[in-house]
């Protein structure tokens, strides 16, 4: 099925919530503490190994960044 404007596969799901974790991680008014990010990060990454989704990777990579204090990016699309 090719996304359309309603809807998303769950790569992109995925990648969109990880990336309001990132955004929250990062942000000056109202930042979450590390940890949340981290445990919100690790549950994404189960649900893509589980599905065996490519961002999986993406996504535990940044994990070892957040858990190592690291500057997180956002995770962009694939092309």
């Amino acid at each position: 099925m090719k996304p359309t404007k309603q809807s998303l596969t769950t790569d992109d799901a995925i990648r969109n919530e990880a990336n309001r974790v990132i955004t929250a991680l990062n942000h000056s008014n109202y930042p979450i503490e590390p940890i949340v990010a981290e445990s919100v990060i690790e549950s994404l990454v189960a649900i893509a190994e589980k599905l065996d989704l490519a961002i999986a990777k993406t996504l535990r990579v940044r994990l070892v960044a957040i858990r190592n204090n690291i500057h997180v990016n956002q995770i962009q699309q694939a092309a």
